[in-house]
């Protein structure tokens, strides 16, 4: 029998994927269009008008040195934010003691889930890398553009 927080589970497994799948899709589309039209990726200001003509590389994408800051300091909170969501998750699976909140919502998950996303940003970093010394990052254009316009 399905009980109330097993039934919670698992409609947050099925509409939660699709739900930050498309979130995340959308920041991606809408990084890649900045990027190409010569902005930031994170707040979309333009390349001339930031005061360091330098990108910085976060999960593949082109930020300015303001963002590349602010993510940053951001980053010991998500982490606090990680640990706080595993921690519930797995004072909900012991309190319940049900079965099926018990194989939902594991500890161990939290921790393969963030060294799976630190490897894929890592990826999509080195991707990046990659492209931009074989001249096949078409995004670097619009900064180099940029950068010689300042000279």
């Amino acid at each position: 029998m399905l009980t109330f927080w097993g039934l919670v589970a698992a409609l947050t497994l099925i509409g939660g994927a699709p739900m930050v799948g498309g979130l995340w899709m959308f920041e991606r589309l809408r990084s890649r269009r900045r990027n190409r039209s010569g902005e930031c990726a994170a707040c979309g200001t333009s390349w001339s008008s930031t005061p360091s003509g330098d990108p910085y590389l976060i999960h593949g994408r082109l930020v300015c040195e303001a963002c590349a800051a602010k993510a940053r300091r951001r980053m010991p909170w998500h982490f606090g934010i990680l640990g706080l969501a595993a921690a519930v998750a797995t004072g909900i699976a012991v309190a319940g003691a049900d079965l099926a909140v018990m194989i939902l919502l594991p500890a161990a998950s939290t921790v393969v889930m963030t060294l799976g996303a630190v490897q894929l940003m890592k990826l999509a970093n080195r991707n990046a890398q990659r492209r931009i010394a074989a001249g096949e990052f078409p995004d670097m254009n619009t900064v180099k553009l940029v950068g010689e316009s300042r000279k």
